[in-house]
């Protein structure tokens, strides 16, 4: 019963790990997606995206969203809706 359990666990594990790798395929496609649909949006006071400040890309970018208020000014509107527009034909 012992070996029984144990060899389902195993199944399960590599199971587990194939999914785990479809995942972060997925995810690397995404965010080479991101990065390319961005490569010409430039956040204030930031580089344009690469995949070596990406994090931080999408750290800021999130930061926009979630406390739109701070970001009231015409030029800021104007610019996340420019990131709007260009990562709508991201494939989720």
């Amino acid at each position: 019963t012992m070996e029984s359990n144990l060899k389902t666990i195993e199944e399960e594990n590599k199971v587990i790990e194939q999914q785990n790798e479809s995942l972060l395929h997925e995810l690397a496609n995404l965010s080479q997606s991101l990065i390319h649909s961005l490569a010409n949006i430039q956040l204030p006071h930031m580089e344009p995206i690469n995949e070596q400040n990406f994090d931080a890309y999408v750290t800021t970018l999130t930061d926009m969203y979630t406390n739109q208020d701070r970001y009231q000014s015409p030029e800021n509107k104007a610019l996340l809706e420019n990131i709007k527009q260009a990562v709508r034909g991201i494939q989720v």
